[in-house]
């Protein structure tokens, strides 16, 4: 069977026989007929579980706007204008409004990603910041059911209206992102950040979990207590082409997007493969490794227990985090990671514990452009220089009577055992 995988921008194709090929799994994707400005303007016209924004807020109210940032590929600018104008009806003044970048731990966004996110008109006439945890200026609401303090931007706490904007997608330890995530991490301090992520390493703590994952659960206690009046998310396909979106009561906002992404992506296969074949879903979600490893991880849950990954992953930026390849680097074991993060967690080295983990319970095999002295004694891949030679590599390790499963968007789609899906 010739099998075609994306590869930065152009496609790898490969030739694997028909006998081996257990399944070829490719997301159920929505193209909506509907122009992205019509499901947009529907959502907040006719939110659930809520007033509409314009019925929520007054003139003389301090309104503060929560919206993603550079990491999330979120229309934010087409949702803030609509938000926006909705404010307007309310006749709540412009500079009555703040808009909060949920930076998180990343880096504050430059002056020209600022612009990039909301967009040059909004960030001409309205006040914006972003979430610095280094140097914000917090505030305590309380403590999570966990007992973990939780410190929000202070701007945000004390604002009369508070909006959470952003998009649902999966991932690999909080479930999906998507409204509380604007909290935490969004807009919290490093200390409340630090003391949810180290629950990373609960068993529910993983793709597409939401009642039992206590990092949600985390996420979830502490936007109650922070706030939130009115929630606007959106889903995207693979083409970034908004397919839903719904607005008002942030726990009903999530529940429905979740559902959307579940149809889409989530798929449930009858049983474990021997090779799985996989591509991070081409450019950018394959821009570097640090991106790509989410490839590795759908493939891990339906994956037999000696089975082999093969990853094809441009990586154009190379590893892509320093503090990923740093700790990789540092340390032998997943466990010793694990154990370093408990002390203090770092984000980045997060992304390290999980590669050393699956790289310690299978063989995985990379095309891609990073150098093999990096893939092989850095990583600890298996580096191969063709398409052809990662397959051969591949059914060497298993035998020539492996089954084959083969994953083009690996990014994004979610892969489950029937049995577990029940």
């Amino acid at each position: 069977m010739q099998i075609e995988l994306p590869y930065g921008e152009r496609n790898l194709s490969l030739n694997i026989p028909d006998r081996n090929i257990l399944d070829v799994i490719t997301p159920k994707e929505i193209i909506s007929p509907d122009r992205p400005e019509t499901i947009l303007k529907r959502a907040l016209m006719n939110p659930i579980g809520s007033d509409r924004l314009s019925d929520i807020a007054m003139e003389g109210d301090k309104v503060s706007i929560v919206v993603d940032d550079y990491t999330r590929s979120s229309p934010t600018e087409d949702i803030l204008t609509l938000v926006l104008d909705e404010l307007k009806r309310a006749s709540v003044h412009d500079s009555d409004i703040l808009i909060i970048i949920a930076t998180g731990t990343h880096t504050p966004p430059t002056e020209n990603l600022v612009k990039g996110i909301v967009g040059d008109k909004i960030y001409r006439n309205y006040s914006i910041v972003s979430n610095d945890v280094d140097n914000g200026d917090y505030i305590s609401v309380g403590k999570t059911k966990m007992g973990h303090d939780v410190e929000i931007l202070r701007d945000y706490v004390e604002s009369d209206v508070k909006i959470l904007l952003g998009n649902i997608e999966y991932h690999y330890f909080a479930g999906y992102d998507g409204t509380r995530r604007s909290i935490l991490p969004g807009i919290s301090s490093m200390n409340t950040i630090q003391q949810s992520h180290k629950l990373m390493f609960d068993d529910n703590a993983r793709t597409g979990v939401l009642r039992e994952n206590p990092i949600h659960l985390e996420m979830n206690d502490a936007m109650h207590l922070a706030g939130c009046d009115f929630a606007f998310n959106v889903v995207l396909n693979s083409k970034r082409r908004v397919v839903g979106a719904w607005a008002g009561n942030p726990e009903a906002v999530l529940d429905a997007g979740t559902k959307m992404v579940d149809e889409m992506y989530k798929i449930p296969v009858k049983e474990k493969a021997d090779i799985v074949v996989i591509a991070a879903g081409g450019y950018p979600h394959d821009i570097d490794l640090f991106q790509a490893y989410k490839a590795i991880h759908t493939a891990l849950p339906v994956l037999n227990k000696d089975g082999v990954i093969v990853l094809f992953s441009e990586c154009r930026n190379g590893y892509g985090n320093d503090i990923y390849y740093n700790w990789i680097k540092k340390y032998k074991t997943s466990e010793e990671i694990k154990k370093a993060l408990m002390e203090n967690f770092v984000m980045g080295a997060h992304k390290a514990y999980y590669h050393l983990k699956a790289v310690e319970n299978h063989p995985i095999i990379i095309f891609s452009s990073i150098k093999r002295d990096e893939i092989e004694n850095v990583f600890h891949l298996k580096h191969s220089n063709t398409p052809e030679e990662a397959i051969k590599l591949a059914f060497d390790i298993v035998g020539k009577d492996a089954k084959v499963r083969i994953v083009p968007e690996g990014t994004t789609t979610f892969l489950t055992l029937e049995e577990e899906s029940n």
